[in-house]
């Protein structure tokens, strides 16, 4: 006698193998679980999102509808300064009457800027005009509304206008769809006038030249 009841004697271990088997199964699924003990594994998966697609999120707004730039390349120094000075003016006309551009305390009203930071051939480099006034209005005028009104003149033009990070405010940003560009920014102290700028589109650097004046106050009278 063994002491084994008959028929016994391989059920058991049998029986104790599958039970050891059962838990560590448990155990591996329970380790698999997104709120296992370690919590969840990473934020949930959102259900019902659905990409309605659009523009990315950016600071700056839509173009105006069919935009379409292209840059009007100035054959020469003087088309690029007098197709600026041709938006300086237009701008003025739409501003109280009394408004000037004034130069002045800058010492001179514009100058060429290379189109690239290091040009290998600074002789032969691309170039723009660019220039730089106060924006001088009446006394008593509200220069915020001031501002806003002369985005909204460049608007009218069907330019791309927007307000920029990064600067004072109020500002506009205008950008023509033949390259020429214009901005407005609040000065940095209360009353004192913003400042109006304009640049042309790039052009070839051999027929650049500082000779040709630009006048340092544009006014209408």
């Amino acid at each position: 006698m063994t002491g084994e009841r008959p028929g016994t004697g391989k059920r058991f271990p049998d029986a104790l193998r599958r039970v050891s088997n059962l838990v560590l199964l448990v155990a591996l699924l329970a380790g698999c679980s997104d709120d296992g003990p370690l919590g969840p594994l990473g934020p949930p998966v959102p259900t019902g999102a659905t990409d309605i697609g659009g523009p990315p999120v950016t600071s700056a707004p839509p173009p105006p509808l069919g935009w379409n730039p292209k840059d009007a390349v100035p054959q020469s120094q003087q088309q690029a300064q007098d197709a600026l000075m041709d938006y300086l003016t237009r701008t003025l006309r739409e501003l109280p009457a009394g408004t000037v551009l004034d130069a002045t305390r800058y010492g001179s009203a514009g100058h060429n800027s290379w189109c690239e930071d290091e040009p290998e051939d600074p002789k032969s480099a691309p170039t723009r005009f660019h220039t730089s006034g106060d924006l001088k209005f009446p006394p008593g005028t509200n220069l915020d509304a001031m501002i806003r009104r002369t985005g909204d003149i460049w608007r009218s033009w069907g330019w791309y206008v927007y307000e920029r990070e990064g600067f004072r405010t109020p500002n506009e940003f205008g950008y023509g769809p033949d390259g020429y560009r214009l901005q407005i920014v609040a000065a940095g102290r209360p009353a004192y006038a913003p400042t109006l700028s304009g640049s042309s589109p790039c052009f070839p650097g051999e027929i650049a030249t500082d000779g040709i004046p630009f006048p340092i106050v544009v006014d209408l009278t």
